[in-house]
C-alpha cells in the first residue's frame, strides 16, 4: 500500500453515519472526513464529503483511494457505490490550484483503480459532475443519475485538454461526433440526453440517485452482475471508417484557426481509436501539459479568474441579500422574455407584466414552444417542463406584482417613457421591493420622480438574455446598500456575473463598443476596406467583425459620420440588403460599392489613402477600446480592469483567449501602448488620446493586473 494512501486512513470515516448528525459537525466532536465510509449490507457505500461540490483536492483523492482499497479488499463487500454530500457530486479541480503536474495521487491513478476494482462500480451522480468528478464517473463501471443533474467536461474553456482518460473512454461510450462536441463546446449535458446518449445507464425518478445506485447494486448482487470497465466499451468506436471521418470533419473545422487546447482534444479523440487505451491516456496527459504552458490557457484561466473577481461585491459586509421568491418583470419583448427564462430555469417565480392581452399570449406561447423544443432536445424532462410553466403567470394587472422581491423594468421605452412607467409601477410596490430597470442610460431622470429612489438601480441585460452571462449592475448614488445586495443576489442565483459599477450613460459595454466602432470609422476614411476590418477582427477571434455587426444592428443606429453617412444614402445595413456590404440572395456579402463610395468620400475630403498592416489595424481597435477602459477607470465608473474584461469577453465577443481589453495592453506592455496611442491620437484624439492613467501606470512600472489587487 502507497504511503500516500496509507496517510489518507485518517481521513476516512469507516463508521455508520447516525442519522441525526453527519460527521464532521460541530455537534459530533469528531473530525471530519472527507470520504465516509460504511456498509449496507454487501454494498460498500463510499461518500465524498467536501461540501458543497467536493472539488478533487489532493486530500480527498487520498481519502477516496484508501477508501475505496479498504472496500476493494473486504471480502464481505460484493459491490461499491460511491456518492457524495452537497450540491453536486463533484466539480472538479479546485481552480486556484490547478497545475500541470497534480500531487500523488494523481486523477489517472485513481480512474485507473476504480476501473480495475473487480466488484461493480456505481457512480451515483447529483448537481453537476465536471471535469475531474466526470473522470471519475466514467471510470465508474456504471452510472445513475438524477433528473436535475448534468454532466460534463469544460476544461476546454480553459485551454486544456481534459485529464483522467476523458477523451479515450468519452469516445468508447458515446462515439467520436458526440465526444468531440462535449469536449470542444465544454457545454455539461442535462441527465435526460445523458441517458439518451448513452452516458448514464440509468436516471432516478423517484428515487434520489444514491437510493436509485444502492438498488442498482442489490440487483447485481442478486443476479451475479460483475464490473463493466470503460475502456472495454466498443460501442462508439465499431466503425472505424466513419470515426475517422468524424475526426477528420473536426480537425478541418478548427484547421486554420487557433489550434491549441481544441486541436490537441481531437488529436486524443483519434488516439482513442488507434492507439491502446494507456498509451491513448499517456497522449492525453502530454497534450495536457502542453496546453498548460500555452498563452491561451494563461489567457483563459485570466478570463475564468476574471469573472470570480468581478462577481466579487466590496463594501457591504455583514449585508445578505433578501429572499426572493418572485420576480417581476415588466415588458413582453425578447430581452424580457428571455430574463424570464433565466429566472425560471434557476426556480424563480415569474410575473411578467404587459400592457395588452393579446402580447401576454403571445409571450406566453413564446415561453411554452422554448421549454417545449428543450425537452423534445432532451435537455429537460417531461415534468420539468411543466414544473417551469407552471412557474409563470403573465398579467396585465399592475398591482398582482406586490409579492416581488425585485421588480425588473425590460420594456424597449424611451427614457422618458420608462421614467413615467416605473413612477407608475412604484406606487403599487411595497417599500421594500427593488426596482431595476434594463436600461444602459438615464438613470437620474428616470429616478427623478421615484418616491424612494434609494431603492432604484440598474440592471443592464444583453441579448440574447437567457443566454449571455454577465450583467451591468450600474449603483447610483444614494442606492441602499441592501437594495444593492438583493439585486446583486438575484442576479447571480440566476446564473449571470454581476459587474457593478457607477451609473454612467453607456456603462462599460456601449462605451468601449462605441469606441471601437469609432476607430472603425476612421479606419474606413483612411482607405481599410470595411471586409479586411472585418477578416483582421476575426482572425484575432472575433467571432463577427466590427462592420457585420453594425450592418446587422443597422447603420442608422451608429453615431459614427461615415455610418451615418451610409444611412442617408439609404444604405442602412443588412435587413435594407445595402450597408457596409451588398446583400444579394445566394451570394456573399460584397464591399465594393461600399468602397467605391468611400473613395469618394476621401477625395472629396481630401483625406490622404493610408497603407496600414494587419497589425496595425488591430492594434488601432484594441486600443481604441483599451483606451475607453482606462478613461473608465480614470473616472472612478469602473472599480478593476477585470469588470471591463469580463463584460466585453461575456458580452461582446472579445476573445476569452486574448483575455480581454485590458489584459491584451498589459500583454502588449502599458509604456508600449500608451507610444502606440499617442501616434494613433493625431488622426482621432477622441479616441486615442491616452487616458492619464497609462502614463501613471508607465511610471511606476504598473500594469492594469495590479489595479485588480488594490
Amino acid at each position: 500500500m502507497s504511503e500516500a494512501v496509507e496517510q489518507a486512513r485518517k481521513q476516512v470515516s469507516n463508521e455508520p453515519m447516525p442519522k441525526e448528525q453527519k460527521q464532521g459537525d460541530p455537534a459530533s466532536g469528531a473530525p471530519a472526513a472527507l470520504v465516509q465510509s460504511h456498509r449496507q449490507g454487501a454494498i460498500a457505500l463510499l461518500r465524498l464529503s467536501s461540501p458543497p461540490v467536493n472539488t478533487l483536492t489532493p486530500e480527498l483523492r487520498r481519502a477516496l483511494l484508501a477508501a475505496f482499497e479498504a472496500a476493494e479488499s473486504d471480502p464481505e463487500v460484493g459491490a461499491i457505490v460511491l456518492m457524495a454530500e452537497g450540491t453536486s457530486f463533484c466539480t472538479g479541480f479546485p481552480a486556484d490550484t490547478l497545475a500541470a503536474e497534480e500531487l500523488a495521487p494523481s486523477l489517472n491513478t485513481l480512474c485507473d483503480r476504480l476501473e480495475a476494482c473487480p466488484k461493480p462500480v456505481i457512480a451515483a451522480l447529483h448537481g453537476s459532475t465536471l471535469e475531474a468528478g466526470f473522470a471519475l464517473a466514467l471510470a465508474a463501471h456504471y452510472r445513475v443519475i438524477g433528473r436535475r443533474s448534468r454532466l460534463g467536461a469544460p476544461e476546454v474553456t480553459l485551454g486544456l485538454v481534459p485529464t483522467g482518460g476523458v477523451t479515450q473512454r468519452l469516445p468508447r461510450l458515446v462515439g467520436p461526433g458526440v465526444a468531440l462536441e462535449m469536449l470542444l463546446s465544454g457545454r455539461p449535458v442535462p441527465a435526460p440526453q445523458a441517458l439518451k446518449l448513452g452516458l448514464v445507464d440509468e436516471m432516478a425518478d423517484s428515487k434520489s440517485p444514491a437510493e436509485a445506485a444502492i438498488a442498482m447494486a442489490e440487483r447485481f448482487l442478486a443476479g451475479g452482475r460483475g464490473p463493466r470497465p470503460t475502456r472495454d466499451v466498443t460501442r462508439g468506436s465499431k466503425d472505424g471508417a466513419a470515426y475517422m471521418k468524424e475526426v477528420a470533419a473536426r480537425r478541418a473545422e478548427i484547421k486554420g484557426a487557433r489550434i491549441g487546447a481544441p486541436g490537441r482534444i481531437v488529436d486524443c479523440v483519434e488516439a482513442a481509436l488507434i492507439l491502446p487505451f494507456d498509451a491513448g491516456v499517456a497522449r492525453e496527459s502530454v497534450a495536457r501539459a502542453d496546453c498548460f504552458a500555452s498563452e491561451e490557457a494563461k489567457a483563459l484561466r485570466h478570463a475564468y479568474f476574471s469573472e470570480r473577481r468581478a462577481a466579487r461585491l466590496d463594501g457591504v459586509e455583514g449585508l445578505r441579500p433578501a429572499e426572493i421568491g418572485e420576480l417581476g418583470i415588466v415588458g413582453t419583448g425578447s430581452l424580457a422574455l428571455g430574463i424570464a427564462i433565466a429566472a425560471l430555469d434557476h426556480g424563480l417565480k415569474v410575473r411578467l407584466l404587459g400592457s395588452a392581452a393579446d402580447q401576454l399570449v403571445v409571450a406566453e406561447q413564446r415561453i411554452t414552444t422554448a421549454y417545449t423544443r428543450a425537452e423534445q432536445q432532451g435537455q429537460i424532462s417531461a415534468e420539468l417542463r411543466q414544473e417551469r410553466l407552471a412557474q409563470f403567470t403573465a398579467t396585465t394587472r399592475t398591482d398582482s406584482l406586490g409579492d416581488a422581491g425585485l421588480v425588473i423594468e425590460a420594456s424597449a421605452a424611451p427614457t422618458e417613457a420608462r421614467a413615467r412607467l416605473l413612477a407608475r409601477l412604484e406606487e403599487f410596490l411595497p417599500e421594500e421591493t427593488v426596482l431595476a430597470t434594463v436600461a444602459d442610460r438615464g438613470y437620474a431622470q428616470m429616478a427623478r420622480d421615484l418616491a424612494h429612489p434609494e431603492r432604484f438601480l440598474g440592471l443592464h441585460f444583453f441579448a440574447p438574455s437567457q443566454a449571455i452571462r454577465v450583467v451591468e449592475l450600474a449603483v447610483r448614488d444614494g442606492v441602499s446598500k441592501q437594495a444593492l445586495v438583493t439585486a446583486h443576489g438575484v442576479v447571480k442565483r440566476i446564473g449571470k456575473v454581476p459587474v457593478t459599477l457607477r451609473a454612467r450613460d453607456g456603462l462599460i459595454a456601449n462605451v468601449v463598443q462605441d469606441a471601437i466602432w469609432s476607430a472603425v470609422d476612421v479606419l474606413l476614411l483612411m482607405g481599410v476596406r470595411p471586409a479586411r476590418i472585418d477578416r483582421v477582427m476575426r482572425d484575432y477571434g472575433f467571432p463577427v467583425g466590427p462592420c457585420e455587426t453594425m450592418d446587422a444592428l443597422g447603420l442608422a443606429h451608429m453615431r459614427g459620420a461615415v455610418a451615418q453617412f451610409f444611412a442617408a444614402e439609404g444604405r442602412t445595413g443588412k435587413e435594407a440588403g445595402q450597408g457596409f456590404y451588398d446583400y444579394a440572395k445566394g451570394q456573399a456579402p460584397d464591399d465594393r460599392t461600399a468602397e467605391a463610395i468611400l473613395a469618394d468620400l476621401r477625395a472629396q475630403g481630401g483625406v490622404p489613402l493610408l497603407v496600414l498592416s494587419d497589425r496595425d489595424i488591430t492594434e488601432r481597435l484594441l486600443l481604441a477600446a483599451a483606451n475607453a477602459g482606462a478613461r473608465l477607470l480614470q473616472a472612478g465608473v469602473v472599480m478593476r480592469p477585470v469588470d471591463i474584461d469580463v463584460v466585453m469577453m461575456l458580452a461582446k465577443g472579445y476573445p476569452r483567449y486574448h483575455g480581454g481589453p485590458m489584459k491584451a495592453a498589459d500583454l502588449m506592455g502599458i509604456f508600449q501602448a500608451e507610444k502606440r496611442l499617442k501616434g494613433f491620437a493625431v488622426a482621432a484624439p477622441d479616441i486615442w488620446e491616452p487616458a492619464t492613467l497609462w502614463h501613471e501606470l508607465s511610471k511606476n512600472g504598473d500594469n492594469f493586473e495590479k489595479l485588480n489587487l488594490l
